[in-house]
């Protein structure tokens, strides 16, 4: 058992105040340098612990003896789920630990293809794991002064556990959910639930049907999975009774995590949400954020703990987006995956930066380093309209957005045209000749090459099967690519 097991919960929280105190008040550059030092010991760890590791090294000249000795950071090898769980063992990757130490196995998505990746985690990190959920839970929540429901919607078994909130962990059934918050959220001074864009679509349908109260229920929102754009956002606002510019008690969030390396990595705060939903309105700020095409989907902007992982930008282009590639700092790590990229291309935002557009959008700075994010660089094809950019407009208009289910297809025909496929909610909504021109309308004006628009019932969505929720489902056909 940890010693942070063995504390009382009173000694618990005012170590979380201490904790967050010392962080906001922590000279920036100094976490920063503490970063990369830390980054640079992982290397060191994971060519003692990884025989796959060793492997990599040497194929880029670099041996133990040259290791004695600080290696300039761009000759390291650079990770990819290919290259590491695509051509080696586990046993090769993982360091040495028996089995019965292990306590959590956390997996990939596998949407890129059948391959898995994957995340061990020994019996005492994971007894310690609550305490790092807590700590983000405090900071953005307060839940040490307001007794908490989490309902954990997430799919592919994703579940944490915590001692500051009580947690119903049910899944993709929206049905348990709404039950659980029905009848068991008001005991809370409340909720939060945690889900994924398209699963929320079912939630709100049978929150309204089980006569699921938001307001009274305080429930905010954290999403996960894939990216949000702020359109949807308006939309789970507005469905769920949010005044996202006005309620300060209340908030949809977004979280970015990496099955292979954790959960969360990258997490909105009060003050990134305002800053990109202000940036929707200056084209100053939208000039910082690298916005300046017509109709190009703004980043999302998260920031990270630098204590807790380093983060660089491989190959970035003159707007300063690249890959970005993480080193997870866990001197436990049972799985050391230093410089292991993620497939989404970002930018880390300079102190400057972050003063600048926190000015402008009228709110503090966030007392953590910030990353915008455009998406997954396999979502972003030359001459496509990108995910985020599609998503972005089915929400624009949310009469139309109630008669989809939030689903679609971009496809590139053998003659090169661009066809977007949605999924309409009903066959009547599938039928009805005036969706399709509204969705044509709205890619039109953010997409100036020839594109076709196309609604389909339900059951007549060729990629319906996949829609089931517990898969991320692809958005852009492979062919498309």
């Amino acid at each position: 058992m940890s010693w942070l097991s063995l504390l009382p919960e009173g000694a618990v929280r005012r170590l979380r105040r201490l904790i967050l105190k010392m962080g906001r008040g922590m000279d920036p550059q100094k976490m920063m340098n503490q970063s990369r030092l830390k980054a640079s010991r992982m290397i060191q760890y994971a060519a003692r612990h990884s025989a796959a590791y060793r492997t990599l090294l040497r194929e880029h000249g670099i041996d133990d003896q040259a290791l004695r000795e600080p290696v300039a950071w761009n000759k390291l090898p650079v990770l990819t789920k290919q290259n590491t769980f695509g051509r080696f063992a586990l046993s090769e990757l993982a360091r040495d630990v028996p089995a019965k130490d292990l306590a959590d196995v956390l997996t990939s998505s596998g949407r890129g293809g059948r391959s898995f990746g994957f995340r061990l985690t020994e019996r005492a990190q994971h007894e310690e794991g609550w305490f790092d959920i807590d700590l983000g839970l405090q900071d953005v929540f307060g839940v040490d002064q307001q007794s908490t429901l989490l309902v954990n919607c997430l799919p592919m078994g994703v579940v944490f556990r915590s001692r500051a909130v009580a947690v119903a962990n049910v899944s993709v059934r929206e049905d348990m959910a709404c039950s659980i918050l029905r009848d068991v959220g008001p005991r809370f001074q409340q909720t939060v639930l945690c889900t994924d864009p398209l699963f929320i679509r079912a939630l709100l349908d049978e929150a309204k049907a089980a006569d699921v109260d938001w307001r009274v229920l305080n429930t905010s929102v954290i999403i996960g999975e894939e990216s949000l754009v702020e359109s949807q956002r308006d939309y789970i606002a507005a469905r769920m009774g949010i005044d996202l510019d006005g309620d300060d008690a209340r908030l949809i969030g977004s979280s970015f995590g990496v099955g292979e390396l954790g959960l969360n990595l990258l997490f909105e705060t009060r003050e990134t949400i305002r800053i990109r939903r202000s940036a929707l309105r200056h084209a100053d700020m939208a000039t910082i954020l690298g916005v300046t095409a017509a109709g190009e989907a703004m980043p999302s902007l998260f920031c990270y703990n630098p204590l807790r992982s380093h983060i660089e930008i491989l190959d970035p282009g003159p707007d300063g987006y690249g890959e970005m590639c993480v080193t997870m700092l866990d001197t436990h790590a049972v799985i050391p995956l230093p410089r292991y990229t993620t497939g989404d291309m970002a930018r880390l935002l300079t102190p400057e930066e972050v003063k600048a557009l926190s000015e402008k959008a009228m709110t503090v700075s966030p007392w953590l380093p910030m990353v915008a994010v455009r998406g997954r660089i396999k979502d972003r094809p030359d001459g496509m309209p990108s995910v985020e950019g599609v998503k972005d407009c089915l929400y624009q208009d949310h009469s139309l957005a109630d008669q989809l289910t939030g689903a679609f297809k971009i496809v590139k025909d053998a003659g090169g045209v661009v066809r977007v496929v949605f999924q309409a909610r009903s066959d009547a909504a599938a039928e009805h000749g005036e969706v399709r021109g509204r969705l044509l309308s709205l890619l039109q004006a953010r997409w100036s090459a020839e594109i076709v628009v196309e609604v389909l019932a339900p059951m007549a969505f060729p990629w319906r099967p996949v829609l089931d929720h517990e898969r991320k489902f692809a958005y852009l056909d492979p062919s498309a690519s």
